[in-house]
């Protein structure tokens, strides 16, 4: 997430994600930390709209919540 994001989650006490930005309309979250580090340095620190800063949250979520929704790469589903 960008500096603005994390911003948003603060000020809820670190209790809940904020609605969507406008530049950024989708919440994805990602399988693997390593990938998440990656986008958060490659692409948040260099990217006005994401403040320059990079940020990774790690999230607890059921398994059996997860697998309602198809696992994506890319824009493509994956057999999950």
């Amino acid at each position: 997430m960008g500096q603005a994001e994390l911003e948003l989650i603060a000020q809820s006490g670190f209790g809940a994600f904020p609605p969507r930005l406008p530049h950024q309309p989708i919440f994805y979250p990602l399988q693997t930390e390593a990938y998440a580090v990656q986008i958060a340095r490659d692409w948040n620190t260099k990217n006005q709209a994401s403040g320059f800063g990079g940020y990774v949250a790690r999230l607890r979520v059921q398994a059996g919540y997860l697998a309602r929704y198809p696992i994506h790469s890319a824009g493509v589903a994956v057999p999950g």
